[in-house]
């Protein structure tokens, strides 16, 4: 397993997805030295009195892909999502499917990985996915502003055409999705 090596960041920092403002990436504080480093990965205090974020989160989930995993495109409608890696390294996604948003059908992608260790929060009204891109896997970690309701998930296929994700492993022979993800709906469908 790969050891993250990430940079020093004494202060909490947030990025405004420009193009989806709802979207943001969260940079908490890091703190590396000769013994590895120390990262708050989350304060609810402290979140909500320097950036702002006042999400009440309800739900901590952990998963691990393989290369080339793509999983998604999900979404619990009530549930957002604060979206980190802890090893290896994904390209997240996020489709904007709140019909009365100026951004509805857009989506946008970030780089998450061990070494920057950033967040992506996703509010509820998504659709998630990510696609593994460090030969060693990825574990990722979704802190959840719900409980997960299996009744109310659905999902699009990842490589719905109106949507039109540019995922950056595209060989086929590489790629594993699950069957459930394929047989999606399209995006035309909601």
């Amino acid at each position: 397993m790969s050891h993250p090596t990430p940079g020093k960041r004494f202060q909490l920092e947030k990025e405004v997805i420009e193009a989806i403002p709802d979207l943001l990436v969260i940079k908490p504080k890091v703190f590396p030295d000769e013994r590895g480093f120390f990262s708050e990965s989350y304060n609810k205090t402290e979140w909500a009195e320097k950036i702002g974020y006042t999400e009440d989160l309800q739900q901590d989930n952990h998963s691990f892909s393989h290369y080339g995993v793509l999983r998604g495109l999900h979404t619990q409608p009530h549930m957002g999502k604060l979206v980190t890696v802890v090893s290896g390294e994904i390209f997240d996604v996020a489709v904007d499917i709140r019909k009365d948003s100026p951004t509805y059908g857009k989506w946008h992608g970030v780089v998450l990985n061990g070494d920057n260790k950033h967040a992506f929060w996703i509010p509820a009204g998504f659709l998630h996915g990510f696609q593994v891109l460090s030969k060693e896997g990825a574990h990722v970690t979704y802190k959840c502003s719900a409980v997960y309701d299996p009744k109310t998930e659905f999902g699009i296929n990842p490589f719905d055409e109106d949507i039109n994700v540019d995922w950056p492993i595209r060989d086929k022979t590489v790629v594993i999705v699950s069957e459930r993800d394929t047989q999606h709906a399209s995006f035309k469908s909601l």
